[in-house]
């Protein structure tokens, strides 16, 4: 292919040139040029250098190449045929020859071949039927659209007279004529002979005879432009015919009709085989079909496995032309790209809830956008899912939720945007799912209404139950409506937040009503004036100092201590308060320091003996602080209303009815300060004018009950128990029949017919009989002395009660219990009865404490005895008339220490205590043994010590053992031996053996101190060796022969030696006078020396001229001399310890006085320094107060008495009418008592008199209701005058300048104006900077949040660094255990090699058997060799799991475990060869010198091993301070980002320079965390982590691979025997 001779290449570059130009003036092909042979042209990026979408289209190839072609005809097919070629000669011969199959394939049409080899491809001959109708056909399938430029063919016979070509766009698609050529194209085609187009019918195929000749004869050509001919082609871009005209996937070329030279009319079979279809190229000019998306085609593979071709398709294209859009790129129309429009597709806006959609031209033609989005989620839906879908609304957060309405309860299925249904009547909830508040009964046509109270209801709020229509009424209220109160309360409030108020009634009714005439009072302390009364004390109740403020108006504590301070009520808010159930108390405060402490105890309520408190934060107040804040508590017993302890309703009021004290605490800091201010008790009084307060009640009593709160009884009731109060039941008075009235608070009857008693039930004093009989006779006087009370008994015997002091008896003749006497003379004399006197040494409250009539004292107490208890009892001591009583203490006597007596527990003197000691015994209580003696507890004295004066420190010992305390070296119980090893027992103690261990036979020695020495050795110690002897360690051995001639001359010296000796000794023996003088001046000098010394001796001694003996006799005088003065001193110390002791209870007497006086003392102080104080304080004030009033103060006083007179006259008018009613009403009163207390049968007298001080009460309750109106109107005009003068006072008129303040206000104007348009300018002008600012924190943000997230990341892997350096420790612990049990088994096998060494000594006895002994040598040679080969491949492995130890960062663990258990079976087959060797000493010697190499070679090993771990340690510890400093560049520009966004919330305006400045910092922090480099260091600790986890795992495969070869050792060592047993016997 694209082969032929010169001219054709001229006549293709011709051509090329022509298609070249015509594609340049077409457009869209700008390179129409042939391309070389599998070359490829120009292609054009879809996006230009700025990255803006361009026109591209592929590079311009020949489509044609190497694709098959179908051809309908190929000659030699079906079998082989006769071919001749034209010459164009006529008459001349023409040149044949045969086709046989594949030699002019189809393929050829499409090959590359070369000039000088041209193929092509040959239909068969004429003569085989190739002519006119019967067509052959060409078919190319491209494989996918091409535009086609021109299609080329190369007629390697003449080209036909009539062939035609064909298109079609897809395999299912007719084909399209493309182009006709024939010499006879009306006769053939039917279409008129014409290389023109016309304008509007340019997609329709001409016909041309132009290259229809036959001439030449080969090597014609036929060149088919797709575009030539059509007008058109110039607008390309814009002519949609002419690109689909250009668009082709196969090709077919028809050849319809041979040109002949007309010879073929005479059917010579020559002439007719020399006509033929045959062509050697056919090309085809194109591009892939791109559209203009795509620069290039590539080759993939489809689902059948065979390759394609496919554009690779851009600006958001997609299909095998570019021919669509992606999926989610549908926003604008497809179009193909041209020069002017890339036409690239635009993505869909679906805000993000759906990625399909599709074009939708309508919507397109409406808003530009022609995206139309499918399968949103997040339940939306529009064209750009932007809006929820229907029944769905948007939230806030942007997210679509169903509105879930309710069918019933709704009239429409949608909601609104806040996702609220359209409800029915009565129907509420967004999704009008249930019925309103106070409506009931949910259906389909809404909710009814319940008709619920406010009042009654819960929270003032009408609702019912959606089902049933009953009310939530509050919770003192009932009723379906909520219209009712509970049994036992009453008065519906709207403003009770219970409903009703509980029935107090005193606990006697459960029925009440509103009392009427009661109004809304406030009770107050303003502290306008003066304290009001109010006083303060600490948490102790002791009064503490109030101060009053004049200026605030307040008053103010201090706290002295820690305990806080109090602010006490005065009496008028206490009292009967009851009135102020379920009100407020609040109240003003404020404190002088920060950092309150509130307790339980903040604010308490005391009263009826309870107390309820509460906390100063409770019931939602705040906590107190330096601003005066304002504190409201209710008062009532709702537990959420916080009151502790709980109580009941009726105890809370009864607290309230009774209140005694009302405390507020004023200080919550140590020594802090406190103020109050406007304290206010919300209660009710009858007949203020105000707000009718209708929570009094009224009750409805039952019977035995009077008054409003049923707390009085009727007359002939009375309370029950008495004085019980009006919470006591009133019950019937019960006199017994002596009386017809009683007492209604007492019960107590007023008795008759000589009885006595609250109930008349007994007889009075001085009567006797049963009072309970009911008549007048029941009571008889007694029958005693003086008329004294009596009883009579049920045998009806008298018995007097009140006998005269001392005397008892039926008829008082007996001495009682307690006295002595015999007042009736009944054994001698009369004595009179006197107190029994036992010294107040018996219990006053027993009986019998003394004889009745001897008085001798039988129930002494206090340890006390005698016949008056006037001395203590044996075992006891001390004065038993001593004050107070209980002076007779036990004995405290030790027992072992102290002389028995025979009876009873030892004895002591009665009055020291001292105890009968034993001997050599000591103490008050014989509890101390005397010095040098032990062994108290043996009950016979304590022993004597007995220790050696030599041997012992002194002549004391152990109290309970008697070991006394030895020199050193020295034992024994008393010291008188020598230590084990020691010897020369002395004053200073035993001297140590030091027996050397080597030379001596063993460690004791004598008592001189020589210790037993081996033969041959001397010495004390044994530690020399004789003479001639040398070597300890060896025995001693002989020296050398030549140390002889040493010994001989040492044994001539001492023979010498031993003559003088002897020669002295018989000069001493037989002394013979020589004269000698110097001699003698020698003796004179040693004599003279020897004086010397003595005398330097002496001195050293002092002993003064005595002899030792002497020193020492006069030194024990002395020490016995100072013995009996220590017994002196002691005997002097326990009389003076006695006389202390008694002075000391002395002292705690007078002690004991002096405190009680000065207790006497402090209590009058502190008397004067609080109340004296206080009155002194009171007194000052009131001097002041009423002293230094102003001028100004008397003026308003005056005028407001001036003002109030007329009110003040009336108010003593109505007073006077008072005092009138009240003197009538006592006058009544006193009358009615004398009217009962005379006659007590006018009954109808008394009802009259009663219906009169009922009158006189009225009467007075009226008049001080008017009293009291008449009072409050004065008090209010007075105040009110004083208020009108204070303002009048303070009022100051103001000079005014009205133009000026219109000029000023006009300047003012006129500012603010100019102002807000230089603030609405300036931000129109920082508004880009605002944006700016705004992205810069949002990018700062997200920069922190990442920096964060790396900081977490580092910690993560540093952790796991840790964990990494802590597996590390673990392995090299484990590689040392390992070596250490390697070393273990080497010295095991050293000592077993040493046995044999031993052994191999003894081979000597087997000479006699030599050549047996070389054939087991010869054996065990060759298997000494084997298993040195095999431990010899042990080394290498070894050495190889060393390097692997080196380089395990390198290696994987599962080579290490395959080289692991290779060296397992080489070692267990060694393991075999040593069991087979285990009786040949020299093969056991051998693999002892290997093992031991081995073991050497693991020791390097784990040294090896410990270098990795050291550095796997460094890096641990690098990856670790990289963490660190990674974090501490992290916090760092956190810190710079943190302090950006603080200033940037401060900033009160937009200033440049500051932006620009925090631009800057904000520049740096992001260069200090790119600087910090966290990924990179992240990858770095993550390369770390992995390299020492595989380190780690490479060092356990090494461990546990040691690990086995010491299991294999042992294992080794197992096997071998304890000894040799073929040793031979050579002697007997």
């Amino acid at each position: 292919m694209w082969s032929g001779s010169g001219w054709w290449a001229a006549l293709a570059a011709a051509v090329a040139l022509a298609a070249a130009v015509r594609a340049q003036q077409a457009g869209p092909y700008e390179d129409a040029a042939a391309p070389a042979p599998g070359s490829r042209g120009a292609r054009i990026r879809c996006y230009d250098d700025t990255g803006k979408p361009q026109r591209c289209i592929p590079p311009f190839e020949n489509a044609a190449f190497q694709l098959q072609v179908e051809a309908t005809n190929t000659c030699g097919e079906l079998q082989p045929s006769e071919f001749c070629v034209q010459t164009g000669t006529a008459g001349s011969r023409k040149s044949c020859d045969i086709c046989v199959a594949g030699t002019h394939p189809p393929s050829f049409l499409t090959d590359f071949n070369n000039n000088e080899n041209v193929t092509w491809w040959q239909s068969e001959t004429m003569y085989e039927g190739v002519q006119y109708p019967n067509q052959v056909n060409l078919t190319l399938r491209l494989g996918k659209a091409f535009d086609i430029t021109y299609i080329r063919l190369w007629f390697y016979s003449p080209r036909p007279e009539s062939f035609a070509i064909y298109k079609r766009t897809t395999q299912s698609s007719p084909w399209v004529p493309y182009q006709f050529y024939s010499a006879t194209c009306r006769d053939t085609y039917g279409l008129p002979d014409n290389n023109y187009a016309r304008r509007g019918d340019e997609a329709r195929a001409l016909c041309t005879s132009e290259y229809s000749d036959i001439s030449p004869l080969t090597g014609g050509n036929v060149a088919f432009s797709t575009l030539e001919g059509r007008p058109s082609a110039y607008q390309f871009d814009s002519t949609p015919e002419l690109q689909d005209w250009v668009t082709a996937t196969e090709l077919r070329i028809t050849l319809d009709r041979l040109n002949t030279f007309g010879d073929e009319v005479f059917g010579d079979a020559q002439v007719l085989r020399s006509y033929f279809y045959a062509i050697s190229d056919f090309a085809v000019g194109a591009r892939c079909k791109c559209n203009g998306h795509a620069s290039e085609c590539i080759s993939v593979t489809d689902l059948s496995g065979q390759p394609v071709r496919v554009c690779r398709c851009e600006h958001n294209t997609a299909g095998p032309d570019c021919n669509e859009c992606l999926p989610f790129y549908n926003d604008a129309p497809w179009g193909r790209a041209s020069a002017t429009d890339a036409h690239e597709c635009r993505a869909c806006n679906c805000n993000g809830f759906s990625n399909r959609c599709f074009f939708d031209k309508d919507l397109y033609e409406k808003t530009g956008h022609g995206g139309h989005c499918i399968d949103c989620t997040g339940n939306r839906d529009g064209p750009n899912c932007e809006r929820c879908k229907e029944n769905f609304y948007q939230r806030e957060d942007g997210y679509c939720i169903a509105c879930n309405c309710n069918e019933i309860g709704s009239r429409s299925l949608q909601c609104n945007r806040e996702g609220r249904c359209q409800c029915k009547p009565g129907v509420t909830g967004d999704k009008c799912d249930h019925c309103d508040v106070n409506y009931y009964d949910f259906t389909s046509l809404g909710c009814r209404s319940c008709g619920c109270n406010a009042a009654g209801s819960y929270g003032n709020e009408p609702n019912c139950n959606p089902y049933t229509g009953a009310c939530q009424c509050k919770e003192n209220v009932e009723g379906k409506r909520c219209g009712g109160c509970k049994p036992g309360y009453f008065n519906l409030d709207i403003e009770n937040e219970f409903g009703c108020t509980p029935c107090f009634c005193y606990g006697h009714s459960s029925q009440c009503e509103s009392a009427p005439g009661y109004s809304k009072v406030t009770i107050e302390s303003m502290f306008a004036r003066n304290n009001e009364r109010w006083s303060a004390q600490d948490y102790s109740g002791n009064p503490a100092k109030l101060l009053y403020h004049s200026i605030t108006q307040s008053i103010g504590v201090n706290a002295p201590g820690r305990d806080p301070v109090y602010f006490v009520a005065p009496d008028r808010f206490l009292g009967d308060q009851r009135a102020s159930y379920n009100q407020l108390l609040s109240f003003n405060l404020r404190i002088g320091e920060s950092g309150p402490g509130a307790t339980v105890e903040d604010v308490v309520i005391e009263g009826a003996g309870l107390t309820i408190t509460q906390a100063i934060f409770g019931q939602r107040n705040p906590l107190p602080s330096v601003e005066a804040q304002e504190y409201k508590f209710r008062l009532h017993e709702h537990p959420q209303y916080g009151w502790q302890p709980r109580l009941s309703s009726r105890d809370f009021i009864s607290v309230l009815a009774n209140l005694t004290a009302i405390y507020i605490r004023g200080t919550y800091t140590p020594e802090g300060v406190g103020f109050l201010d406007d304290v206010r008790l919300e209660t009710a009084h009858r007949g203020a004018a105000g707000e009718p307060a209708r929570w009094i009640e009224s009750c409805r009593c039952l019977a035995g009950y009077v008054g409003q709160f049923c707390e009085s009884c009727e007359p002939g009731f009375r309370h029950e128990p008495a004085n019980g109060g009006p919470f006591a039941p009133c019950v019937p008075c019960n006199c017994n029949g002596h009386a017809d009235i009683c007492d209604a608070e007492t019960g107590r009857c007023i008795c008759q017919h000589n009885t006595a008693g609250d109930n008349c039930d007994r007889c009075a004093r001085g009567y006797y009989g049963n009072a309970l009989l009911g008549t007048a006779y029941d009571c008889k006087p007694c029958p005693c002395p003086k008329q004294g009370p009596c009883i009579q008994l049920q045998d009806e015997t008298i018995i007097c009660l009140e006998c005269p002091k001392g005397y008892g008896g039926p008829r008082c003749d007996l001495c009682s219990d307690g006295y002595f006497g015999d007042p009736t003379g009944k054994f001698g004399s009369v004595k009179l009865c006197q107190p029994c006197k036992c010294n107040d040494n018996v219990d006053p409250n027993a009986v019998g404490n003394c004889n009745r009539t001897t008085g001798e004292c039988l129930k002494c107490i206090y340890n006390t005895g005698g016949p008056e208890c006037d001395s203590c009892i044996p075992g006891y001591f001390g004065d038993a008339l001593a004050l107070p009583k209980g002076d007779c203490k036990p004995c405290q006597c030790y027992p072992p220490g102290t002389v028995e007596t025979g009876f009873g527990p030892p004895v002591c003197d009665q009055i020291s205590g001292q105890c009968q000691c034993k001997p050599h015994i000591y103490g008050k209580n014989c509890d101390h043994c005397e010095e040098g003696y032990y062994n108290i507890i043996s009950g016979e004295g304590c022993q004597a010590c007995s220790c050696d004066p030599v041997g012992s420190l002194n002549h004391t010992c152990d109290l309970h053992t008697g070991q006394c305390h030895c020199q050193p070296g020295i034992t024994g119980l008393r010291c008188d031996v020598c230590e084990l090893y020691h010897y020369g027992f002395s004053i200073d103690g035993c001297k140590e053996c030091d027996c050397d261990p080597i030379g001596s036979v063993n460690l004791t020695c004598s008592p001189w101190g020589q210790c037993p020495c081996y033969e041959n050795v001397e010495g004390r110690r044994c530690d020399r060796c004789k003479e001639n002897k040398y070597d300890r360690q060896r025995g001693c051995i002989d020296c050398p022969a030549c140390y002889n001639l040493v010994q001989d001359a040492a044994n001539v010296h001492r023979a010498k030696l031993y003559k003088l000796k002897k020669v002295l000794d018989d000069i001493a023996s037989n002394p013979t006078v020589i004269s000698d003088d110097n001699f003698e001046r020698r003796l004179k000098e040693v004599e003279e020396a020897v004086g010397h010394l003595w005398t330097r001796a002496k001195q050293a001694v002092g002993g003064g001229g005595r002899s030792l003996s002497e020193r020492l006799d006069d030194l024990i005088k002395r020490l016995e001399a100072v013995g009996n003065i220590t017994k002196q001193i002691d005997s002097g110390t326990r009389k003076a310890e006695l006389a202390t002791r008694q002075g000391e209870e002395h002292v705690t007497e007078a002690e004991t006085i002096i405190e009680a006086a000065l207790q006497t003392l402090k209590e009058t102080m502190d008397l004067l320094q609080t109340e004296g104080y206080l009155a002194l304080q009171k007194a000052k004030e009131q001097s002041d107060q009423f002293g230094q009033q102003s001028n100004q103060m008397s003026e308003n006083a005056r005028e407001a008495r001036i003002f109030a007179s007329g009110h003040e006259q009336e108010a003593n008018a109505i007073k006077q009418i008072a005092e009138k009613a009240v003197n009538t009403s006592t006058q009544a009163y006193e009358l009615a008592k004398q009217a009962v207390d005379q006659q007590q049968n006018l009954s109808d007298e008394i009802r009259k008199l009663k219906n009169d001080i009922d009158s006189a009460a009225n009467q007075l309750e009226l008049t001080k209701a008017l009293t009291n109106d008449a009072k409050q109107r004065a008090e209010k005009s007075h105040t009110d005058a004083l208020n009108i003068y204070s303002e009048i006072s303070a009022l100051h008129i103001p000079q005014t300048d009205i133009a000026k303040l219109k000029s000023d206000a006009e300047a003012i104007s006129a500012r603010a104006k100019q102002i807000r348009e230089d603030a609405q300018a300036l931000l129109e002008s920082e508004t880009e900077t605002l944006d700016d600012l705004e992205e810069q924190l949002i990018r700062a943000e997200d920069l922190l949040a990442q920096a964060i997230e790396q900081q977490q990341q580092a910690d993560d892997l540093l952790a796991d660094v840790h964990a990494a350096s802590e597996e590390a420790e673990e392995a090299l612990k484990l590689a040392n255990k390992t070596l250490a049990d390697a070393q273990e088994t080497y010295n095991t096998l050293q000592a077993f090699d040493k046995q044999v060494q031993d052994s191999k000594d003894l081979a000597t006895e087997a000479l006699g058997k030599v050549p047996e002994i070389e054939r087991l040598i010869t054996e065990a040679e060759n298997k000494t060799d084997r298993a040195r080969q095999a431990l010899a491949g042990a080394v290498q492995n070894a050495q190889y799991a060393r390097d692997t130890a080196q380089e395990a960062q390198n290696k994987f663990a599962e080579q290490a475990s395959q080289e692991a258990d290779s060296i397992r079976k080489r070692a267990n087959d060694t393991k075999s060869e040593a069991v087979r060797l285990r009786d040949e000493a020299d093969a056991l010697s051998g693999r002892v010198a290997v093992t031991g190499n081995n073991v050497k070679l693991f020791e390097d090993t784990a040294s090896k091993v410990r270098n990795l771990t050291d550095e796997a340690k460094t890096k641990v510890g690098q990856a670790k301070s990289s963490a660190a400093e990674a974090t501490d560049q992290i916090q760092a520009a956190l810190a710079d980002v943190q302090a950006i966004i603080e200033e940037l919330s401060r900033l009160p305006d937009i200033d440049a320079a500051a932006l620009d400045d925090l631009e800057r910092r904000l520049s740096v922090a992001e260069n200090e965390l790119r600087n910090a480099n966290i990924e990179e260091r992240i990858e770095t600790l993550k390369y770390y982590r992995l390299e020492q986890n595989q380190w780690i795992k490479s060092h356990e495969e090494e461990l546990r691979r040691l690990q086995q070869e010491v299991d294999n050792i042992e294992a080794i060592q197992a096997t071998l025997p304890e000894g040799c047993w073929k040793r031979l016997v050579l002697e007997p």
